[in-house]
């Protein structure tokens, strides 16, 4: 007798089959899209480093009002922004370097104050599907790394209360320099975008 069609327990089989191969498309596709998040947020954190570092040689002359330039990551509201340093008020001239690198200076009632360099660039959030890792200042993670003219000096912040510099270095968590990590919310990916005292930006 010939057969036409297909029993019970067959449809089940390509179902199931279907479902599982459907569920593992969509699970892979959401994990290459998220890396492919972290790649690109990387490289924009990079690129805005490089900014301030350009900023910084570039704005030299207007000195007396603008201080310097950097990137201010905040890991509790996941969080960076490009800001200017300005000078506090009634303050005519930039502090020296030996002031700026002195223990807790970004705390003190002196110091100079971050602000938003242009729309656009303070509080940017990372991607969908990318996190900023804090891991901690005694592991060299980045709080805030600031370019100060004239050459322009590279100055990192570790725990957001002192700067240091390549002359103070040897007091720094990593006397190397430090790192921004991110990585995918579903860590299968991380990155570590390296900023050393010499100014140079890796990832």
């Amino acid at each position: 007798m010939k057969r036409n069609g297909f029993t019970l327990v067959e449809m089940l089989v390509v179902i199931a089959i279907t479902a599982l191969l459907s569920g593992l498309a969509i699970v892979y596709t959401h994990v290459g899209q998220n890396q492919v998040s972290l790649s690109v947020e990387s490289s924009k954190v990079a690129q805005l480093i490089l900014q301030a570092k350009d900023l910084s040689i570039a704005t030299y002359s207007d000195k007396h009002t603008t201080c310097g330039y950097g990137l201010h990551i905040d890991y509790a509201t996941e969080r960076y922004s490009l800001f200017e340093y300005d000078l506090p008020s009634g303050q005519a001239f930039c502090p020296s370097l030996s002031a700026l690198t002195a223990p807790g200076y970004m705390q003190s009632s002196g110091a100079l104050l971050e602000d938003e360099y242009a729309a656009g660039s303070w509080n940017i959030a990372p991607a969908q599907g990318v996190t900023l890792v804090d891991g901690g200042a005694a592991s060299g993670t980045v709080r805030d790394v600031v370019f100060y003219p004239p050459d322009p000096f590279t100055l990192i912040s570790f725990d957001g209360q002192t700067l240091y510099d390549s002359y103070n270095a040897t007091m720094a968590p990593d006397t190397a320099g430090g790192n921004i990590y991110l990585a995918t919310v579903d860590g299968s990916a991380s990155r570590a975008i390296n900023v050393s005292f010499a100014g140079q930006v890796n990832l």
